[in-house]
């Protein structure tokens, strides 16, 4: 099981969403701290035009980003999947 490290910033915006979306994020992290990027229905795959960044589904609309080196996860941000795909 690969270490997952949350940075404040992480933290910090996460706070500021609604209790639905903090629930749905802190299993997507749990999933990822217990399973990998091997979970299925986190769909997880690089980013493509970023290298090292990868992306894992929350729900339809919503992801998490992270970096992976050695045995260790660290999350990146959490937005709305739209985000990831602007210029």
């Amino acid at each position: 099981m690969p270490e997952v490290e949350i940075p404040l910033r992480f933290k910090k915006r996460l706070a500021q969403k609604s209790t639905e979306s903090q629930g749905a994020i802190l299993r997507t992290v749990q999933q990822l701290a217990d399973h990998g990027t091997r979970y299925p229905g986190l769909h997880c795959h690089p980013v493509r035009g970023y290298r090292g960044v990868w992306e894992a589904y929350v729900n339809e609309g919503d992801r998490v980003t992270f970096n992976m080196a050695g045995g260790r996860i660290t999350m990146r941000v959490h937005c709305n999947h739209d985000v990831l795909r602007s210029p």
